[in-house]
């Protein structure tokens, strides 16, 4: 009990000072803005299905990041936000690029996403935690990775 209420006050304060980090500085990129959207639904509940705003599944949280920052038009499926924007090598990754895992290992490369914050963190609608949450990019979903994309305006 205690090491959970440790984990999450710590992950709130990790993501605060991405956030204030953020607003330091003007002319945040597009990524950064997303990466941001997506720190704002910290804790919000997961649902299957829902793109928010109290609830989100890992699809629907980029969904509503994106129109929050104007990309409209995106699926409602990770499998399809897998071939958006422009891919992007893992040694290139900036805070906001989209990550795709394949959790199931099933024919579809992707399905499962979230945004990359730097540092080796993502932050997504977890499934496993009921929850927005920021996580590892290490170990489980390391070995589920397949790929990120760059959904800026122009490569959608």
């Amino acid at each position: 009990m205690r090491r959970t209420v440790f984990v999450r006050v710590l992950t709130a304060a990790l993501a605060l000072c991405l956030v204030l980090t953020c607003l330091l500085f003007t002319g945040l990129t597009q990524g950064e803005r997303l990466a941001t959207e997506a720190l704002r639904q910290l804790g919000h509940g997961y649902v299957l299905g829902t793109r928010g705003p109290e609830t989100f599944d890992c699809s629907g949280l980029v969904l509503w990041c994106a129109v929050k920052q104007g990309l409209s038009g995106l699926p409602h499926a990770a499998a399809e936000l897998y071939h958006l924007g422009r891919p992007v090598p893992r040694w290139a990754l900036l805070p906001g690029d989209m990550l795709c895992f394949d959790t199931v290992r099933d024919s579809d490369p992707c399905d499962h996403v979230g945004f990359y914050l730097g540092g080796g963190r993502f932050v997504h609608a977890s499934s496993a935690k009921h929850e927005v949450t920021v996580s590892d990019l290490a170990d489980y979903y390391l070995e589920h990775y397949t790929g990120a994309r760059r959904l800026t305006t122009g490569y959608v």
